[in-house]
């Protein structure tokens, strides 16, 4: 009989009393120690489990009470490694898939390549402060950097707790408050100017599933992702209005290394507990919608899909299903291109100028930042206020209108109008004080004698 092989590759060795770790070959990391029974001196071998490395020797020093072996283990890894096995094994199980994947993210492209072949006690304090003043250098917006410090003094917070080294170095790190930028003026209008606007919705009449989209977008404020997860049972009618409930996400799924395999589409909350809202509907796309509506129905008929049931989505593939971004993203971009509107016109435009279209008509930026579902009025007056030329042609217009010569005439004129009876009033009360004072007669009289010379002298010159 064959002798039965042993199921184990050993990994890492520790010190003695402190267990070992090694990898299987069923891909489970495992490792043992001696511990000794406090109440009857007894040692018993112990085993325990972990989807990596870090997960086992932290298990083992949970049982061992010492950090020390531990500390030794890990501080000898490069800190990308750490920093990785940090990600996958804590940071994971904290967040939201699509909050991890960006956590992800940042660290392959701005952490790892500049600070993973180092040490652990190496990334200091100037070390993390050059990779965000590399950042900026490449352009990168203050959002940006924020979330990478933020992810830096996240894990530094749990080296520190786990006593892998003494200080978090990111307390020390500066970042600015403002974005530095070159601003294009002939690229800063984000909404749809005035003269496309009628433009783009007669396009529209040409596509029977964008037309009713994009009008919600675009007369409602909906975001992309809110408009494709709306219900019919959010849309009344009667008092004309839109509940937004619910948004659009991709959610990634991970392997055990972190790779993205593929990701899924489904109806979740919306992007911030702000966004939860309710907005009035204006006639036109009351009558867009009732169409599209009765487009659905003929679709029930002929396929017998339920596409207008309260809980059915509004603007679902014609098999009652959600439909996709990237595939919704698709029907817009080759209508754009058909229609000239290419690279000028995306759907976050569309909630762009509803909100332009809300400022021009001299709403109360509070009801827009309402509307839009912003937790900060901040943000819709700094992004979704966009202008373009011609208002500030008619803001001229309309100083021009208030202060023009003939208005400051008229205004002048009536002043006037105003004030000569009260100077009648005060002259007659001068004269009345100073009628009397001798002083002011003999001036008077001086005065007198010298315009009668004057003239004297006027009329002998003229003779």
């Amino acid at each position: 009989m064959a002798k039965r092989t042993k199921k184990v590759v050993e990994k890492t060795r520790r010190g003695n009393g402190f267990g070992s770790v090694y990898l299987r070959k069923d891909g489970l990391w495992t490792g043992k120690i001696w511990v000794t029974d406090p109440e009857t001196g007894e040692k018993k071998r112990k085993t325990v489990y972990g989807k990596n490395e870090t997960e086992v020797a932290e298990k083992l020093v949970r049982l061992s009470g010492s950090m020390e072996p531990m500390n030794g283990m890990l501080t000898n890894k490069k800190f990308g490694t750490l920093f990785n096995e940090w990600l996958l094994v804590f940071k994971r199980s904290a967040v939201s898939p699509r909050t991890f994947e960006a956590a992800l993210r940042n660290f392959k492209l701005y952490i790892n390549p500049y600070v993973g072949n180092m040490s652990l006690p190496e990334v200091t304090a100037p070390v993390v402060q050059q990779v965000i003043n590399e950042m900026f250098v490449k352009g990168k917006s203050v959002n940006a950097v924020k979330k990478v410090k933020f992810l830096f003094n996240q894990f530094f917070e749990y080296a520190v707790d786990s006593e892998l080294i003494e200080n978090n170095p990111t307390t020390r790190v500066k970042i600015r408050n403002r974005d530095i930028k070159q601003v294009n003026q002939e690229n800063f209008y984000k909404a749809i100017p005035q003269e496309e606007r009628m433009k783009f919705i007669t396009a529209l009449n040409e596509n029977e599933f964008l037309k009713p989209l994009c009008m919600t977008m675009m007369f409602a404020g909906l975001r992309t992702g809110e408009a494709l997860a709306l219900r019919w049972e959010n849309i009344d009618f009667e008092n004309k209005t839109i509940k937004v409930r619910n948004g659009l996400i991709q959610v990634p799924n991970f392997d055990n290394k972190g790779n993205v395999i593929y990701r899924t589409t489904v109806i979740g909350d919306t992007k911030t507990a702000c966004s939860v809202r309710e907005v009035p509907v204006p006639d036109i796309l009351l009558e867009v919608l009732n169409d599209w509506k009765k487009c659905q129905w003929v679709r029930k008929e002929l396929t017998g899909v339920d596409l207008l049931a309260p809980s059915a989505i509004v603007f679902s593939n014609y098999d009652g299903t959600v439909r996709t971004y990237s595939g919704t993203r698709k029907i817009f971009t080759n209508f754009a291109k058909k229609h000239g509107f290419y690279g000028k016109i995306h759907f976050h435009t569309l909630r762009h100028t509803y909100s332009t279209m809300l400022f021009e008509a001299n709403e109360n930026p509070k009801v827009i930042q309402a509307l839009l579902g912003h937790k900060s009025v901040k943000t819709t007056l700094t992004v979704y206020n966009s202008v373009d030329k011609s208002y500030y042609k008619q803001a001229t217009d309309k100083l021009n209108n208030l202060f023009n010569s003939e208005k400051m005439q008229e205004y002048h004129d009536l002043q006037l109008k105003k004030d000569i009876p009260a100077l009648k009033r005060d002259i007659s009360e001068l004269e009345d004080d100073y009628s009397d004072d001798p002083e002011i007669r003999m001036l008077e009289q001086i005065l007198a004698e010298k315009k009668a010379r004057r003239k004297q002298k006027q009329e002998d010159f003229d003779m």
